[in-house]
Parts: C-alpha cells; structure tokens; sequence
C-alpha cells in the first residue's frame, strides 16, 4: 500500500509539473471579449479622436490617458464635436471617474482648433489667445484633475508650444534659422532658455535636436542640454523626415540612439552614444513598413526594441542581445503600445478590407509581454473581433479600452 500510494503521489506530482512547464502560472489567456466595466456614448455630433500635434516631440500618445492621483483615477477622452450647417466644430476634453466611466467634466476648447495637449501622467493643458494692451499673446494654462488651474504662463503670441513625454512643456520660436527654446516644468518652473542653431525637431530628455537643410544634404545636430554643447552629427536626405520614429532616442542611462538613413542604399542604420557625444556602437535596422508598425524602434528603460515584423528583439545599452521572440500567430495589421517601462502590448487584427468596415468579425491576436525577457504576461486572441487594431488601448495586462469613435468602453480581464 505504501507503494502504490508513492506511485500515486508520483504521478501526481509529474502531472503538475508537466501541467507547469508546458503553460506557465504567469500568463493569462483569454478567448472571450469580457462584459464591459463600463461604457460611455459619446453625443450626437460628436467622435472620440487623438491628438494631432507634432509627433517628433511627443511620441505616441494613446487616448484614453489615465491619471492616478491620491489614489483616484481619473481618464481623459479628447472629442470632436461637429454640428453642421453654418456652427463651427469644437473640439472638447472629457474627464471621467475611471472606475465607473462617469463624466467628472468637460471643458470647450476656447477656440475652432484643439488647444489642449497632455502628458502620459496626465498633466493637462489648453492655450487661449488674449490681448493685453492691443498686442495679442498666448495664455497657457495648466489644469488638474478636478478642472482646477493649477498656473498660467503668459507667453509670446505662437502655437508653437509642445508636452514633452517626461512632462516637460517646450515653447519653440523660429526665426531666420534660429530657435529659440523655453523648457518649463509640469509645475511651469522655468528650465530652460536658449537658442539654437536650425529647426529644432525633437526634445528627449538631456538632449535637444536641430536639422539644417543644406543643399542636398539634412543635417541633424543634437545638444547635450547640461553641457550645452553638441554632442553628435547626423547626415540624412535632402529634407528627410521619418513617419515611423523621430529623429533620436534616449536610454534611461543617458545613452544616445541617432538612426541614419542611407537614401543610396534605402537602409537605415542604428548608432549608439554616450552621454559624452563618443560612438559606441552601430545595428543595421530592419526595412520599414509604414502600414504594419508605429515605429522600428523604442527606448525602455536602459534597454531598446527592434521591431521587424513579428518579431520582437530587446537589446541592453552596450547593444547586446537581452531576448528574442518571435510572433507566429498574429494577423497582418500590428500595433505596439508601451505600457510604462514594464510591458509591452503587441499584436493586430486582420485586414478588414476597408477603413470604415472596422466593425466587420475578424481574428485578433494581442500579447501582453514583459519589456525585458518578452514572456507574455496577458494573452487576447478572439476569432470574431469587432474592431481594428487602431480601436484597442491596453493600460496594463489586466485592463484595456475599446474607442469606437462613438463610444468608449473599458473592459478587465480576470
């Protein structure tokens, strides 16, 4: 009897470490769209939509961003309100109880266009034009969660104001190929005034950067903002530009990554520098796809992702190999969204044939992975989804949202 019962525990133990090693504890998978949480219709006349303004200083930004505050959690939806007949569209910004989807507020732009921006924590901002004493000037607000002002900066009579990811607000005045720069902080502490040489593109964390058009040739020239000096030079084609990624990236640790594309050869070419402006190290990159990613790569932390395809590369800041994954299963139409420095959400849905057919069942496919070893954390797969892979907006493993243009739902998967 001893026997048989050792044999029983035996078996039994093999049968859940099989059971372990073949579908880790960690992961989540689920094939069902769960009930919402909530959902919120927007008005008649009226669609959810995204913000617009220049991409090289804000990275992406996907709506709803949610803040938490004390402990409260509050989201944000941008609308659109477009009325017809001789009533000029306006545009609104929503702020809801994320736990129940209840409206908090809502505040009109004070203009035709969309003067609000924000931050990934939150941070909210609109700009009204003023006169004081016959001259005109821009009015820049700062608004906490409660549509309470939290200060007012006065500034010269331009649009061109941009939330930086980290929080920071830039003014930006070109003139003559000069730019003068303003960095203020999320509580409107003045930083930074300088000017620069060229058009300022891209602001990320101690470094800015500046394209001169020289003849046939782009030249990019990034600061160091603490040593005011340049650091590092980037020839590219004349008037290049990229829709896929901006004009550098920056490492947690300080470290520089420039792409250099090649219009002879059509590759682009990854470089890595220190802080101190000295080359590191140089990847060949993948060949871009616009249609299928928002970019080839990104910074997470100390540590960068390659994406080509469906396949997911994490390299650390001396450009050496972390992990590696491949996705198999996923249809045509990826989307990557970072979901903090911890979690990667990756995935699509397949081709709907049409723009406007987004509602049309298809497969999805969508994985919640960790930033560093890529092992999934949350796994999606519905075989008749009912939305595009631009509709989807993952918060965290557990929780995403669904922006139908009409309506927003929050769904949590448990």
């Amino acid at each position: 009897m001893k026997k048989y019962a050792l044999r029983i525990q035996l078996f039994s133990l093999i049968a859940i470490l099989t059971t372990c090693l073949s579908h880790p504890v960690s992961a989540a998978d689920f094939t069902e769209l769960p009930e919402p949480r909530w959902t919120i219709t927007v008005p008649d006349h009226t669609s959810t939509t995204n913000f617009d303004k220049n991409d090289y200083f804000l990275g992406k930004k996907y709506l709803p961003i949610v803040s938490d505050h004390n402990g409260f959690r509050t989201g944000y939806m941008l609308q659109y309100y477009q009325p017809g007949g001789k009533s000029k569209p306006t545009y609104k910004m929503m702020a809801f109880d994320d736990t129940t989807g209840k409206q908090k507020w809502i505040r009109n732009s004070p203009h035709a266009y969309n003067a609000f921006d924000m931050d990934h924590n939150g941070n909210l901002y609109y700009v009204e034009q003023v006169k004081i004493e016959k001259k005109n000037f821009s009015k820049l607000v700062a608004l906490d969660s409660n549509n309470k002002q939290r200060w007012v900066k006065t500034l010269a009579y331009n649009f061109n104001w941009y939330v930086l990811d980290d929080g920071r607000i830039a003014t930006i005045d070109t003139i003559q190929n000069k730019s003068h720069l303003v960095l203020y902080s999320a509580e409107g502490k003045q930083l930074l005034n300088r000017e620069y040489d060229g058009v300022i593109r891209h602001i990320q964390g101690n470094y800015v950067g500046s394209v001169n058009y020289i003849g046939a040739t782009t030249i990019l020239d990034i600061y160091s903002i603490s040593a005011n000096k340049k650091i590092a030079t980037a020839k590219l084609p004349q008037d290049y530009f990229s829709y896929i990624h901006a004009d550098f990236d920056v490492l947690s640790g300080g470290t520089l990554l420039v792409p250099v594309f090649d219009a002879k050869t059509g590759m682009e070419t990854l470089y890595g520098y220190a802080p101190d402006g000295k080359k590191k190290w140089s990847r060949i990159m993948p060949t871009p796809e616009p249609d299928h990613k928002d970019r080839l790569f990104m910074s997470i932390g100390n540590h960068y992702l390659v994406q080509d395809k469906n396949m997911l590369t994490v390299y650390d800041t001396n450009n050496k190999l972390v992990a590696t994954r491949t996705f198999d299963d996923l249809p045509d139409q990826y989307t990557l969204q970072l979901l903090g420095n911890q979690s990667i959400a990756f995935g699509g849905v397949e081709s709907k044939g049409s723009w406007f057919d987004f509602e049309k069942p298809s497969k999805a496919v969508f994985y919640v992975v960790d930033s560093r070893t890529l092992k999934t954390q949350t796994s999606l797969i519905l075989e008749e989804a009912r939305f595009a892979e631009r509709n989807i907006r993952f918060l965290n493993a557990n929780t995403f949202y669904l922006d139908m243009s009409t309506s927003l739902a929050k769904y949590e998967l448990k």
